[in-house]
C-alpha cells in the first residue's frame, strides 16, 4: 500500500498554547506552532494537538487551512505553502491565538487568517477563518486534521478510532470516537452549516478507496473531494468549502468534545450558534477575572511585565483538571511531555505561589498528596518507594516512567513548606502534613550509611548515581520537614530530619565537588552507573546550581560554586552567540542527537542566581530579565526548553520549567532578594 511522502503529521515545537482559566473550557487544550523550516520548505503555521478531558490523549492533531484556485489549478496548504507564517496571543492576559499565513500566488499574494478561543462554559473551541487574495477566482477552500482519539494508549500507533457523517438540525456535521471520546466538527458560512465534499480517509494512505483527505485534497490537487460516510482505523478528516469567484471569504470551524455523541454534536452547534465575537467575549473576560486573582507584571518594563504575565498564563493553561501541571505540550522525536514531572511541578508550584496563584498552587499540593505512594511497593531495583512519587505520570495518576529521583521526594515537602509559609495557613500545614512526613520518611532510610543518600537517577533523567542536586534537593526536603515537623508539634522527628540533613550537608563536596576537563566544578553525579562522555563525575552540570538556589545547601558565595561558574565561560557549556548556558558540556540531547551549539534558558537561570547571590556578577539576574530571555521566545512570546548558539528558538517551546523560572528571576529582581530559599537547617 503506497504511503504518502509529505503526510500533514510531524514532530515539532508548539509556539502558543490555548485553554480556558475554568469551567468546561479548562479541559480543552490546543497548541499552534509557526513554522521555519528551509530543509522541508515550510514556512507556515497551523493549530496542531488538540486534547480534552485528558491533556495527554489527543483528540484531534495537524490542522490544516487549504486554498484550491480552480483558474490556477493548485491547492496551497499554510504549513507546507505559505511563504510566511506567524502565530501570536491577543495579549499577554488574553491566549487567544491568531495565525497568520501569506502565500503568493502567480501574479498576486493572500492570506489567510485564523483566529481561535476554547469556550469557557462548553467544551469546544472555535475558530474563526478570513481568507483575502488580491485577485478574484473561483475558490474552495479546506480543512484537513489527523484524528488523534487513542484509547486508553495515547501512544498507540495503531489505535482504532471510528468516523462517520451525520446531520442534526439542519447541520452536518463529522463525528468521531474511541468507544469512550467523542469530537464532532461542524462549519458555517452565510449561515449554511454543510461541507461542500467530506472525505474521511485513513492517515498515511496514497491512493485507492482507502486514500487520506490529505492525500485526495493536497495531493490531489483537483478541487473536488471523494465523498464518504464512514471508516475505522487510523483515520484523517477533510471538508470543503466552495466559495465561487471572488477574492475573500470568511467562515466559521466548531470542534465540540464530549463523552457521548450527542454532548459533541451540542456543543458544536451551540459554538456555531453562539458566534465568534460572543466566545471570544466570554473567553477574555474570564482570563481578565483570572489575573485579576494573581499578580500583574511588576516592574516598570512593559515589555517584561508581558513576558511574566504571558508565562503565568503559559502555567495556567497546562494545569490539567486533575490539579497538577503538565511538563510542556509538545512531543520531540517520538515521546512527549504531557506528562506531569513531581519535579517540574515543584518549581512550578514556586512560582505560583510566587505570583499569587494560591488557589493553582493548593491544587498542584493536592495533586502530590493525591499521588504519592503510600503502599509497600518495590521497583525495579528493588528500591521500597513508599513515600516517594514516580517518575512521571499520565494525567489520570497512572504512572508512566518509574525511576526514583531524590528531586522528586525532596521536592514536593520544599513545595509544601513553602506554600504554608506563604499563605500561612495552619489548615494546610495539616492537611498535608501526612504526605510530607511520609517523604521524609523514606528520605532518613535512603542513607548509605556513609553520610550521604544512596544512588539515585540525576535531575536530566539519564544517570544513576549521588546526582548533586538531587542530594541537594532531599538535604532541602528534610530542613522544610523539621520547619513543618516544628510547626505541628512532633519535634522529635524535626530534630532527627535536621541531624540527617546536617551530616548529608557536610559530606556534600566530597561527592559532588570534582576536578574536570573543564576546572574544578561541582559535577552531575558521583560514582555514575550509567556511561557518558564525558563522564557524569567529569563534567560541570547546570543543575548543580539548583543546590544554591532553592535548595540552599551550598553556599554561594564558597570556592565550589565560583569554580563551576568560572567553567561557564566554556564554548562547549555555554551557547556561541548568546548568555545561555546548556545542561553540561558535550549534551546530545538535541534535535540532532549530536552535541550543538546552544543552551537551555531554565539553565542560565539557575546559574545566574547563583552569581548573583555569590556576589560575581550582582547584575545577572537583572540582565537575564530585561535582555536576554526576550531573545529567547517563540513568536507568541514563551520560552522553550532550547535555543541555538544565536538565542533562537530550537526546540520544545513553552516548556512550563522555562516558564516559571523567569517569572521567578522577575520575582527575585523585584523583592532584591532569592524567592523561595529553602530553609538552612537551623530551628528558629
Amino acid at each position: 500500500m503506497p504511503v504518502e511522502s509529505n503526510a500533514p503529521s510531524v514532530p515539532s515545537d508548539k509556539d502558543a498554547i490555548l485553554s480556558a482559566p475554568r469551567e468546561e473550557g479548562a479541559n480543552v487544550l490546543l497548541t499552534a506552532n509557526s513554522y521555519d523550516d528551509s530543509e522541508r520548505d515550510r514556512h507556515g503555521a497551523i493549530i496542531e494537538e488538540t486534547s480534552a478531558f485528558r491533556s495527554d490523549v489527543e483528540l484531534f492533531y495537524d490542522l490544516h487551512a487549504l486554498a484550491w484556485n480552480a483558474d490556477e489549478e493548485h491547492t496551497l496548504d499554510a504549513r507546507d505553502d505559505a511563504v510566511e507564517g506567524d502565530v501570536s496571543y491577543a495579549s499577554s492576559r488574553v491566549p487567544e491565538i491568531t495565525l497568520e499565513n501569506r502565500f503568493e500566488e502567480p501574479g498576486s499574494t493572500g492570506t489567510i487568517t485564523q483566529r481561535v478561543v476554547g469556550s469557557v462554559d462548553t467544551c469546544g473551541l472555535l475558530i474563526r477563518t478570513d481568507a483575502e487574495f488580491e485577485t478574484v477566482a473561483e475558490r474552495t477552500f479546506y480543512t484537513v486534521a489527523d484524528l488523534g482519539i487513542h484509547g486508553h494508549d495515547h501512544e498507540d500507533p495503531n489505535a482504532v478510532q471510528e468516523a462517520f457523517v451525520t446531520e442534526r438540525d439542519g447541520a452536518e456535521l463529522i463525528v468521531a470516537t474511541d468507544g469512550d471520546r467523542w469530537l464532532a466538527l461542524a462549519q458555517e458560512r452565510d449561515e449554511g452549516r454543510r461541507f461542500d465534499g467530506r472525505r474521511i480517509g485513513h492517515t498515511g494512505v496514497a491512493a485507492g478507496p482507502d486514500r487520506s483527505a490529505w492525500a485526495d485534497i493536497y495531493e490531489g490537487n483537483d478541487g473536488f473531494v471523494d465523498d464518504n460516510e464512514r471508516a475505522e482505523g487510523n483515520l484523517d478528516v477533510g471538508v470543503g468549502l466552495y466559495v465561487g469567484e471572488t477574492d475573500a471569504a470568511s467562515w466559521l470551524t466548531a470542534v465540540g468534545f464530549g463523552y457521548g455523541e450527542d454532548s459533541a454534536v451540542e456543543h458544536a452547534l451551540e459554538l456555531l450558534d453562539r458566534g465568534y465575537e460572543s466566545e471570544r467575549e466570554s473567553f477574555a473576560a474570564a482570563w481578565e477575572e483570572w489575573h485579576e486573582t494573581v499578580s500583574d507584571g511588576p516592574t516598570d518594563d512593559p515589555a517584561v511585565n508581558d513576558l511574566y504575565e504571558r508565562s503565568l498564563t503559559a502555567m495556567k493553561c497546562a494545569q490539567d483538571g486533575c490539579c497538577g501541571v503538565i511538563a510542556g505540550a509538545f512531543k520531540p522525536s517520538d515521546m512527549t511531555y504531557k506528562f506531569i514531572w513531581p519535579r517540574d511541578q515543584v518549581i512550578i508550584t514556586q512560582a505560583l505561589i510566587a505570583a499569587g496563584a494560591e488557589r493553582e498552587a493548593r491544587l498542584a499540593l493536592r495533586w502530590f498528596d493525591e499521588n504519592q505512594i503510600t503502599g509497600d511497593v518495590v521497583d525495579d531495583r528493588g528500591i521500597d518507594r513508599h513515600g516517594t512519587w514516580w517518575q512521571n505520570y499520565f494525567v489520570t495518576g497512572e504512572p508512566h516512567w518509574r525511576a526514583l529521583q531524590l528531586d522528586q521526594v525532596g521536592g514536593p515537602i520544599y513545595a509544601h513548606w513553602l506554600v504554608w509559609r506563604e499563605t500561612g495557613d495552619d489548615d494546610l500545614l495539616d492537611e498535608h502534613y501526612d504526605m510530607s512526613r511520609r517523604a521524609a520518611e523514606f528520605l532518613l532510610s535512603y542513607d548509605n550509611g556513609y553520610g550521604f543518600p544512596e544512588k539515585h537517577q540525576d535531575p536530566w533523567e539519564e544517570i544513576w548515581g549521588h546526582s548533586t542536586e538531587g542530594t541537594a534537593a532531599a538535604i532541602a526536603g528534610l530542613r522544610a520537614m523539621g520547619e513543618l515537623a516544628d510547626a505541628h508539634g512532633d519535634d522529635t522527628f524535626a530534630e532527627e530530619c535536621r541531624e540527617r540533613a546536617a551530616v548529608w550537608a557536610s559530606n556534600f563536596e566530597k561527592y559532588c565537588f570534582k576536578s574536570t576537563p573543564y576546572g574544578d566544578a561541582l559535577v552531575t553525579a558521583d560514582s555514575p552507573e550509567t556511561p557518558s562522555d564525558p563522564p557524569a563525575d567529569a563534567r560541570p552540570d547546570a543543575a548543580a546550581f539548583m543546590s544554591v538556589w532553592p535548595w540552599n545547601v551550598v553556599d554561594a558565595e564558597g570556592d565550589a560554586v565560583a569554580a563551576t561558574l568560572a567553567a561557564t565561560d566554556d564554548e562547549a557549556w555555554v551557547a556561541g552567540d548568546t548568555p545561555c548556558l546548556g545542561r553540561y558540556p558535550g549534551d546530545r540531547y538535541t534535535p540532532t542527537g549530536t552535541v550543538e551549539d546552544g543552551g537551555w534558558p531554565l539553565c542560565e537561570a539557575y546559574a545566574d542566581v547563583a552569581r548573583r547571590l555569590g556576589g560575581h556578577d550582582p547584575d545577572a539576574v537583572a540582565d537575564h530579565v530585561f535582555e536576554d530571555a526576550r531573545e529567547w521566545t517563540t513568536t507568541a512570546g514563551l520560552l522553550p526548553e532550547r535555543v541555538d548558539g544565536s538565542g533562537r528558538v530550537r526546540w520544545n517551546s513553552n516548556l512550563q520549567w522555562s516558564q516559571a523560572t523567569y517569572l521567578l528571576l522577575v520575582e527575585n529582581h523585584v523583592r532584591d532578594e532569592a524567592f523561595g530559599l529553602a530553609p538552612d537547617g537551623t530551628s528558629e
